[in-house]
């Protein structure tokens, strides 16, 4: 593998393991579309990420019937530069809901992340969700764009 695809994929899973906020997109389970919404990231040791979402929100709904979904997540923006250079990972794959026996990792590596959602993550309609992706697609800046496979990408 050549060193600038090598360097990506360590970048973008470094991006990954930053746990950010992020655009999940869903197939719309009313008229099966793409939506797009924003959810709060953070990663398993599989780097394999994590959500905490109620099942009141419509991506919720979603991914309930459908759990096929891209989450893309970006690096900072350059300053007065342009947004198209900025590090960006999508992955592609699907979600599942984690059983409450199974999401204490999940919690504990998530509310690390994001210790605010401590407010809600005990709600009874709150549940994390584990995305197990197949591929990602990589832009670490003007011409470097990769597409990888997932495990690939994990072992970096």
């Amino acid at each position: 593998m050549d060193s600038p695809k090598r360097e990506g994929m360590a970048a973008a899973a470094g991006l990954l393991r930053a746990g950010g906020t992020g655009a999940l997109a869903v197939l719309d389970s009313t008229g099966g579309g793409p939506m797009v919404t924003m959810v709060n990231t953070a990663v398993d040791a599989g780097l394999r990420p994590l959500i905490l979402i109620s099942a009141l929100s419509l991506h919720t709904r979603c991914l309930s019937a459908d759990p096929r979904a891209s989450l893309m997540l970006h690096d900072a923006f350059p300053p007065g530069g342009d947004p198209q250079t900025a590090l960006r990972v999508t992955l592609s794959g699907r979600f599942e809901k984690l059983a409450d026996a199974d999401a204490g990792e999940a919690a504990q590596a998530f509310l690390a992340r994001h210790p605010y959602a401590g407010l809600y993550a005990g709600f009874g309609d709150f549940a994390f969700w584990r995305m197990a992706p197949e591929r990602a697609h990589i832009v670490a800046g003007f011409g470097r764009a990769y597409d990888v496979r997932f495990a690939d990408l994990a072992a970096a």
